[in-house]
């Protein structure tokens, strides 16, 4: 998840990269320098090739020039982090996706089992081609209405909008600013393992659904079984709720659902990666803000808005990756591989690449951002992955998993703390509702990452 929001009580997220760095820094004058051979004509690391060079360590000097080395590295993901996030936000501005969730609540009435099963559905998939990542605050709003129709509590709000947007946001075939990222770092095709993931992100979201739907059932039964009690609605906002949806805010919707369609058949057909897809997104937003009036100006604003709110992030994946320049200008990247090669060679096969996916569940808690976790995670993951034999595409499906998760009862996360404000839902109230299903979620992942590693999917 891309945020800026800074919580009481833990450090921002760009403190805790910049104290990365000056700690890598530290080691390349502690850790001996080494190598790996890489395999004649691919960029794999040689696991049996290992020796050490000599030191080259980096002072204060060295460290300083690392953040310009980071974002010169990272140049072309900053600029499609700027673009995308911007160009997304010009189609949230024309209120189309607003409009339909209010149109879906409007139609549906008080008929619980139809409508939300429906928002579920439309959330998940908004948040895996991460239109409905950080923008899912704005519609929360929509969602208060749609639980004081049917008599439910905020915590449903919450719960069918946020928690399925960032359940399809984790578990995504597509999302440009963690999958897209991490296969481009890996140095693997983008959009490879297209279908597998598609399939990670059906067995991930039929649990959520049922596990939603359980408990607006339980609590349509019985009013007093809702974690919040008899708490009131009192004081809610209802802002977006009553935009209409038009034809024109149809069109738009219809033309973000073709442009990614062509997409996806561009990137498994003709290659397509991070170029195509920034240029297919800025066609759609064009033509959204066109088909609905938003105008020129209109245009500019949103993008511009949405630009800014990426700042963060582009920033954060410029500093993260200027500890790849640390590691490598040291000479010691190679020599952790080596060292925590040796030690996940030790335990059975099948368990690293779930052990990778457990500590980036965990590292998630300190660098909230998926895109500045991938520039962090892996430059080393993605060689490691070469030493302790299993494929790339399983560290990145280790990183995509953990990184996604943790999302939903982490504090740090910022999108998840201003959706539980804005639905005035207490964050323990929250934890007592989703911790059980981030737990089912975590024992998945954990297994699905083992099968990425058996079946050897690349």
């Amino acid at each position: 998840m891309d945020s800026t929001a800074k919580k009481k009580g833990f450090p921002n997220a760009m403190v805790v990269v910049a104290v990365i760095m000056v700690i890598c820094a530290i080691l390349t004058w502690i850790i001996p320098a080494g190598k790996y051979d890489v395999i004649e004509g691919t960029k794999i690391l040689d696991p049996a090739t290992y020796h050490t060079v000599d030191r080259t360590p980096v002072g204060p000097w060295g460290l300083l020039q690392a953040v310009f080395g980071g974002m010169s590295s990272a140049s072309n993901i900053i600029a499609f982090t700027f673009m995308v996030g911007g160009l997304f936000n010009v189609l949230i501005e024309t209120k189309a996706v607003d409009g339909f969730v209010g149109y879906l609540v409007r139609t549906f009435g008080d008929r619980a089992s139809l409508v939300i099963p429906v928002l579920v559905f439309i959330m998940s998939i908004l948040g895996a081609t991460g239109v409905m990542a950080n923008p899912v605050v704005a519609v929360i709003p929509i969602g208060v209405i749609l639980a004081k129709r049917l008599k439910l509590d905020q915590i449903t709000a919450v719960a069918v909008l946020f928690l399925a947007a960032y359940g399809g946001y984790a578990t995504s075939p597509m999302c440009p600013m963690t999958i897209q990222v991490a296969q481009k770092i890996a140095d693997i095709p983008v959009m490879s393992g297209f279908g597998f993931r598609c399939v990670i992100w059906i067995v991930f979201f039929i649990p959520t659904v049922i596990y939603i739907m359980r408990y607006v059932r339980k609590i349509s039964a019985d009013p007093s079984s809702s974690i919040m009690g008899t708490e009131s609605f009192a004081n809610q906002s209802a802002e977006n709720a009553d935009i209409a949806f038009n034809l024109r805010h149809a069109l738009a919707l219809i033309g973000l659902a073709a442009g990614l369609g062509v997409y996806t058949y561009g990137s498994l057909k003709l290659g397509w990666g991070m170029q195509e897809m920034a240029t297919i997104i800025l066609i759609i937003a064009m033509f959204g803000a066109f088909i609905t009036g938003l105008g020129v100006d209109g245009f500019i604003q949103g993008f511009l808005k949405g630009a800014r709110q990426m700042a963060f992030s582009a920033m954060l994946i410029g500093l993260a990756s200027g500890v790849s320049v640390i590691l490598n200008s040291g000479n010691i990247l190679h020599t952790i591989i080596f060292g925590l090669g040796t030690a996940l060679n030790s335990i059975p096969h099948m368990l690293a690449g779930p052990l990778m996916y457990v500590f980036n569940l965990l590292f998630n808690f300190l660098v909230n951002s998926g895109s500045g976790q991938a520039s962090v995670i892996m430059p080393v993951m993605a060689p490691l992955a070469d030493v302790v034999g299993v494929t790339r595409q399983a560290a990145v499906t280790a990183f995509q998993l953990g990184d996604g998760l943790s999302n939903v009862i982490f504090p740090t996360s910022g999108t998840m703390m201003a959706c539980l404000a804005a639905a005035g839902v207490d964050y323990k109230e929250w934890m007592k509702f989703a911790f059980p299903l981030f737990l089912v979620w975590a024992v998945m992942g954990f297994i699905t990452v083992m099968i990425v590693v058996a079946l050897g999917i690349a």
